[in-house]
């Protein structure tokens, strides 16, 4: 029989499946094909043949010389009514998750959670203001900016966050999102044509994830558990987990939003403290809230979203650590209660903003007059007098203040977003940028120019001084 593969090739084909066995997802037959083709890339030497790659009916004849793999029909019922009866399915993969982590020795703070999430530029929420006049309509002017970002975040069961992938729609990088936003330097950012991942960056991000959890690996090998998404199931990213020993570890479908730590805690306030960055920036006069923008917020926003008790409390909600199945168990008959953040903002522990100089110098010296007045033995229908227009001033003069520092924040902030030049010059097309290698590129690029600059110059004043 004329076979594309060899038996070897064949034979990996087969340790692909058995992989995906392993990480407890399903192969489809193309995701079979796929791994063939992407073996017969691998191995292609004469550049001057196409690539022989395999037919639409290959997977089936390949199922055909491997019986001992067995094509079974998945069926997709309903969510409620596949949680009501899935509680055996779920104590088992419990057991399976923690007969991994004994076999192999993982370490609490080698266990893992990745999950992406996307955020729609300038798209803020509703909010609930204060007013005098229940019959007042308000509006607040919002952009109208709908480009998609992804964001790759990765947590672990100490309560560690690594740095995020950031996945930007385009095809290009420019200059401004590095130089004008101050993002950190550990932060990757990518572009691809449509904002979300692909099997191309897909393996950027786990070399990112190997390169900063390997940083404080503690045991041999670390534990990844992510969703059963195709990209994470290709022949590549499995054979480089293997050489990595990171165990990816896939979460059963249809119950993500029980056990995927940042789905059940992290990622609601996440969505949260954007809403408040977009709904900041509006207030301050921003018209257009765009991708330079969300790169200026994003830091700040993961700051007050990723705090170490609350990634640790992803894990136990989920009960993946410490080890608690009933924490899931009681959920799949009731609707799952989210620890979303309240609708008012958080408690800060910030004190509040020193009162305006001209605030406090009307209250100094009505304090001093009344003090005055009393020493004097002034009559007391003055003093009543005094008290009341003092009172009167400050009622006055404390809006008046506040607005004015209102003002002044907006100023402050328009004065910010006009220092972004956000000009249109390219770092780079295409591929993926960690924040500190495309500062270090455009730095470059201006270096070369200041002395294409300087030998102009002295050209010039060469050519004066001959004349």
């Amino acid at each position: 029989m004329n076979r594309k593969l060899t038996e070897e090739e064949e034979l990996a084909v087969c340790q692909y499946l058995d992989w995906l066995d392993k990480i407890g997802t399903s192969a489809r037959l193309h995701m079979i094909r796929g791994c063939a083709n992407a073996i017969l890339l691998q191995m292609h030497s004469d550049q001057s043949l196409p690539i022989p790659l395999v037919g639409e009916h290959w997977a089936r004849h390949f199922m055909e010389r491997h019986p001992e793999y067995h094509i079974r029909k998945q069926y997709r019922i309903d969510s409620d009514r596949k949680n009501a009866h899935n509680e055996e399915s779920i104590l088992d993969w419990f057991g399976w998750y923690a007969n991994v982590c004994d076999k192999y020795g993982i370490q609490t703070s080698d266990r893992y959670n990745f999950d992406e999430t996307g955020f729609r530029i300038g798209m803020g929420r509703d909010q609930c203001i204060i007013t005098g006049d229940p019959t007042r309509q308000a509006y607040l002017g919002s952009s109208t900016n709908r480009e998609l970002i992804t964001v790759c975040e990765t947590i672990s069961a100490d309560g560690h966050v690594l740095p995020p992938m950031i996945i930007i729609p385009g095809i290009i990088h420019q200059e401004h999102w590095y130089t004008e936003t101050k993002i950190p330097d550990d932060y990757c950012l990518s572009v691809s044509e449509t904002g979300y991942s692909n099997d191309h960056l897909t393996m950027k991000w786990i070399t990112h994830f190997d390169l900063f959890s390997r940083r404080r690996q503690i045991g041999a090998y670390r534990l990844l558990l992510l969703d059963g998404y195709g990209s994470h199931c290709t022949r590549e990213y499995i054979e480089y987990c293997d050489n990595a020993k990171i165990i990816p570890f896939c979460l059963p479908p249809h119950l993500i939003h029980l056990r995927q730590p940042l789905d059940v805690v992290v990622f609601l306030s996440y969505k949260y403290y954007d809403t408040q960055a977009i709904e900041a920036a509006t207030r301050t006069g921003c018209a257009e809230y765009d991708k330079a923008e969300f790169l200026t917020a994003i830091h700040s926003i993961r700051q007050q979203t990723f705090k170490v008790p609350t990634v640790c409390s992803a894990f136990h909600a989920t009960g993946l650590v410490p080890y608690n199945p009933d924490a899931v168990l009681p959920k799949l008959r009731e609707t799952l209660v989210s620890d979303a953040p309240p609708t008012t903002p958080p408690h800060s522990a910030t004190t509040l903003p020193q009162i305006p100089l001209t605030s406090l110098s009307l209250k100094q010296q009505g304090d001093h007059l009344q003090t005055l007045a009393a020493n004097l033995n002034l009559l007391p229908e003055f003093q009543e007098q005094l008290g009341r227009v003092l009172r009167g001033g400050m009622v006055q003069a404390l809006p008046g203040d506040q607005a004015v520092a209102d003002l002044g924040q907006t100023k402050a902030a328009e004065k910010v977003r006009a220092a972004r030049q956000k000009s249109r010059r390219i770092v780079q097309k295409g591929r993926v940028l960690y924040a500190h290698q495309a500062r270090s590129m455009v730095k470059q690029k201006e270096e070369a120019e200041l002395q294409k600059a300087e030998i102009a110059l002295r050209r010039a004043q060469a050519a004066m001084a001959k004349a």
